[in-house]
């Protein structure tokens, strides 16, 4: 029994070792098929994932073609709209001066001219314009002849309305209408009726002019903005009044979505859903008027749909090979087992040594690229196929795309094409005889800017493989490149300065030479007052640009320093001031700042010789305001000898006004011998003037009194 017992032992430890590979062995297969279970499981995630961002970029995409419609609808009504409101304004240039009965009886030679003049107005092929007395009823029509007057045909109008009130609108346009002679729908893009001879005051109502846009008209150029046949386009009131719709060709009466003009109305852009659709407004320059596009939700999901069959058609077969490949995988899994443990150890070590060697690797990447981001620095190497490599930042540097292909025909193409060919004679150079390189290129950026780049670089000698453009590239190339656009830029300025102070002083000893020449005086004194005074005028002028660096000049420091000796006087027993200035802060233009130095200091000694400025107790006043980039200034003399014409004739300084404020400024001019002293009011286009006009019209003014 003894030894039976022992026996039983012996055999039993075996039996215990035995079960161990077994448990390993059902927990090795039960984890093999981790893999095909993965395989299926994987694809379906990632399908739904997929399914999920195609989804999201889909409905993104969408809103950024929505986006680009509306803006392209805001510019395509915007160019429409102020087309209209300048017609309207040569619509009321050509009733200008006439009374009611005037046009009545001058109405079919009006209307032919009216006629002529409306087929100008751009894209919406007008033909209904109206000038309409301040009852309502038509005067004149471009397309009716005889107007009927019988009734009041726009008195009830919004527009007629809104431009009767006491505080009108410079132009205003209207809600859709059926008009009333011809049945076809409209909105009227609408001003104020000016410069009648009804006898009314100037600000008073006098009627209105009125333009015609037909909606119908406007849809075949509306369309051809849209991205997809399933896209809208719409032009609304920022009230929410429909004025023109791709979808329909009379939209009066649509009602717009409140909630997406609402939206809109703080910053002019926006973007909802609402009711299974996409819409995205923006607001029209200067116009109270939104460009709404619309796509329906579900022409998006049609989109989407088609993109998912596409994955479908790729992913289902992928997936079954995938489920095959990890069915054999399996079966190799269990042979690998062993094999994969006595490797293990190895492989771990290899892993920690490869983690600290890319440790490294990555900190002293990163270490040399902060280094270079610091100095602005690009480092470059190019092989002798022309190929670049280690190139961090030269793509951008040379305003290439990301993954753009970085080789010497892509950097040579990226040059200006005048600095093309210098580029590639240096290349021939550095492949013939080696060398340093060290040159400053030009590069076209794609926002159609440009940058200066300097090279500097060391070549090897040697012939490489022939590049695209034929070159013989050096063997290898080596250096940095850097944005100098800054420097150059700089360089530029100051060398565009330097012109400009000689062009100024040239022009300056061009006035001075004019003055000694036609002033005329009575004695020698009297010459060397006059000179004297427009001299120091110049040079107050001057001195006023030098403070500014020749930027702008201050308007009021202008006046205040050509009136200083008359401003600082009172008028006795009053304390009124002598000279009185107001008006808002307005920075004039560097080429305006002399002439209209000059043009103030001959008014104001004409007012010391001949005006309020000659006597004790008079007066002047001197106000401005701007308006649509244009100055408008009132000199007003009061309290002086009564001039009671217009002399007769015109010294230098008279000529002087004239020729600066009407021809070198572009601006306009306006003279009255009032009984209480002149009046003169003067019109000058800042922008126009800025811009370096120096001879013609810079703009024609908005029409109105320039006081």
């Amino acid at each position: 029994m003894e030894g039976a017992g022992a026996g039983m032992a012996v055999a039993a430890g075996p039996d215990r070792q035995a079960l161990r590979p077994a448990g390993r062995r059902r927990g090795g297969a039960a984890s093999s098929w981790a893999l095909p279970a993965a395989a299926v499981l994987l694809p379906l995630a990632l399908l739904l994932g997929g399914g999920t961002i195609a989804w999201w970029n889909t409905l993104a995409e969408a809103e950024a073609a929505l986006r680009q419609t509306a803006d392209t609808g805001a510019e395509f009504g915007t160019r429409v709209l102020a087309g209209y409101v300048v017609s309207a304004g040569r619509v009321n240039d050509l009733t200008r001066g006439l009374s009611d009965a005037e046009i009545t009886a001058r109405e079919e030679a009006l209307h032919r001219q009216l006629a002529a003049l409306i087929p100008d107005v751009p894209e919406a092929e007008a033909e209904a314009a109206y000038v309409i007395d301040r009852t309502g009823t038509a005067l004149l029509a471009a397309n009716l002849f005889p107007v009927p007057r019988d009734r009041p045909t726009a008195a009830d109008r919004d527009f007629f309305l809104a431009l009767r009130a006491d505080t009108p609108p410079r132009f205003h346009i209207s809600q859709v209408y059926v008009s009333r002679f011809d049945g076809v729908p409209f909105f009227a893009v609408s001003r104020r009726r000016g410069f009648t001879a009804n006898g009314l005051a100037p600000d008073a109502f006098d009627g209105a002019v009125n333009l015609s846009v037909y909606p119908h008209r406007l849809q075949p150029a509306m369309r051809r903005l849209l991205r997809q046949d399933d896209d809208a386009l719409a032009l609304i009131r920022d009230d929410g009044q429909a004025l023109a719709s791709t979808a329909i060709a009379s939209p009066q009466g649509i009602p717009a979505p409140s909630a997406l003009v609402a939206e809109a109305a703080p910053t002019g852009r926006a973007m909802r859903h609402e009711g299974g659709m996409i819409l995205a407004a923006q607001k029209l320059d200067g116009f109270p008027v939104l460009a709404v596009a619309s796509r329906p939700l579900a022409a998006v999901a049609a989109e989407w749909r088609t993109t998912m069959a596409n994955h479908m058609l790729f992913g289902v077969p992928a997936t079954l090979a995938l489920l095959l490949l990890s069915l054999r995988e399996r079966q190799q899994q269990t042979r690998l087992e062993a094999t994969n443990q006595a490797l293990g150890a190895a492989n771990r070590a290899l892993e920690e040594a490869n983690a600290a060697l890319a440790g490294a690797l990555r900190a002293s990447e990163g270490n040399l690229k902060r280094a270079q981001d610091a100095a602005g620095i690009r480092a470059f190497d190019m092989a002798a196929d022309g190929t670049v490599a280690d190139a961090g930042g030269l793509r951008g540097l040379f305003g290439l795309a990301p993954d753009a292909v970085l080789d010497e025909a892509a950097l040579v193409a990226s040059l200006h094409p005048d600095d093309r060919a210098a580029a590639q004679a240096e290349l021939r150079r550095l492949a013939r005889d080696g060398g340093r390189l060290a040159a400053e290129y030009r590069v076209l950026l794609p926002d159609g800017g440009q940058r200066w780049v300097m090279l500097r670089g060391e070549a090897s000698a040697g012939y490489g493989p022939a590049s695209p453009f034929g070159l013989a590239l050096p063997g290898r190339l080596s250096g940095v490149a850097m944005d100098v656009t800054q420097r150059r830029q700089a360089e530029e300025r100051t060398a565009l300065l330097a012109f400009e102070v000689t062009h100024r002083a040239k022009n300056t000893l061009a006035v001075v030479q004019a003055a000694l020449r036609l002033t005329k005086a009575p004695d020698y004194a009297s010459y060397v007052r006059a000179v004297e005074g427009r001299v120091a005028a110049l040079a107050r002028a001057q001195s006023m640009l030098a403070e500014s660096q020749w930027r702008e000049g201050d308007l009021r420091a202008l006046l205040e320093a050509e009136l200083r000796a008359f401003q600082a006087a009172a008028t006795e027993g009053t304390g009124e001031p002598v000279v009185a200035l107001s008006g808002p802060p307005v920075s004039l233009p560097v080429r305006a700042v002399q002439a209209l130095a000059m043009a103030v200091h001959e008014l104001a000694t004409n007012a010391v010789k001949y005006g309020a400025l000659s006597s004790p107790a008079g007066r002047l006043q001197i106000t401005w305001c701007l308006d649509s980039a244009w100055l408008y200034l009132a000199w007003r003399e009061s309290g002086g000898p009564a001039v009671p014409v217009e002399p007769a004739r015109k010294g230098f300084g008279s000529r002087v006004i004239e020729q600066t404020i009407r021809f070198q400024l572009g601006g306009r001019m306006e003279k009255r011998w009032a009984p209480s002293g002149l009046e003169c009011d003067i019109a000058i286009p800042l922008a126009a003037t800025a811009n370096g006009v120096e001879g013609g019209v810079g703009g024609a003014p908005p029409s109105g009194d320039v006081s």
